[in-house]
């Protein structure tokens, strides 16, 4: 009986070391692969590796070196999925994301938000879902003033929100 409780604690330790942060991962899986769809994922070394080779300003090779993954997927043929909203299967309550902007309009809805842990962004997310479908996921350790930084380089002012974090 002791070992049967005790095997039952180690596979449920071990199966939420693996959940994964508001379903992007069993989405992109879904997806991946399919008809009319792109998908991409993008390891943390290849950003490294950007970073050192690439001809990049200081704020630029340090938010490069500070991600961990980006993942990007993308519905290219949206009749090939009528019904399909990416807002609609991503669930941003349960994992402790701050929402920096939410915008439903004509259709369209646009989602971004982000997860912090000891002043560094760990997750920022780009949702939008309606008539486009566009999912990108970022992990890293980004401080959010480096972010802000990058913006006024890039000439986004609408980033400086990110400071707050």
């Amino acid at each position: 009986m002791k070992k049967l409780i005790l095997s039952l604690l180690i596979v449920s330790i071990g199966l939420t070391l693996f959940a994964q942060p508001a379903g992007f991962d069993r989405l992109y899986y879904q997806y991946k692969g399919e008809e009319g769809v792109v998908a991409l994922k993008i390891p943390g070394f290849v950003m490294k590796l950007a970073g050192a080779i690439a001809d990049l300003d200081h704020e630029e090779k340090a938010l490069l070196k500070s991600l961990r993954s980006v993942c990007v997927l993308t519905i290219e043929e949206q009749d090939l999925y009528p019904g399909v909203n990416f807002t609609e299967d991503i669930n941003l309550s349960s994992d402790h994301y701050q929402l920096l902007m939410e915008v439903h309009e004509d259709g369209e809805d646009v989602i971004i938000a982000a997860r912090e842990k000891n002043g560094k962004l760990r997750d920022l997310i780009v949702v939008i879902g309606g008539d486009e479908n566009v999912l990108v996921h970022v992990r890293g350790r980004m401080e959010s003033d480096l972010l802000e930084n990058l913006a006024g380089v890039a000439g986004i002012d609408e980033l400086h929100f990110t400071a707050q974090l």
